[in-house]
């Protein structure tokens, strides 16, 4: 079995590097979900905020592609507009 090449070495430890703050972004999305089910509205604001901030972030980062950031952060919106009905 051949040793691993530099590039593997460097995706194994950029992912385990990112797999912390992917996992909280995870938390946070299905969080919000959670609050927004059970109809408490004044959490699910808070958490659509802390969730649009950390997923803004991410994106900056490289952690996730912009364009995924700017979907959840549109479906969170979404989410809470249709609430109320």
């Amino acid at each position: 079995m051949p040793a691993p090449s530099k590039r593997d070495k460097q995706s194994v430890k950029r992912f385990e590097q990112k797999r912390g703050e992917r996992t909280r972004l995870r938390n946070l999305s299905k969080n919000f979900y959670k609050a927004i089910d059970a109809g408490d509205e004044g959490s699910a604001k808070r958490l659509r905020d802390e969730s649009q901030s950390a997923f803004a972030a991410a994106a900056s980062k490289g952690i996730i592609h912009p364009n995924k950031a700017a979907r959840k952060v549109g479906r969170f919106d979404r989410a809470l507009a249709n609430s109320g009905e």
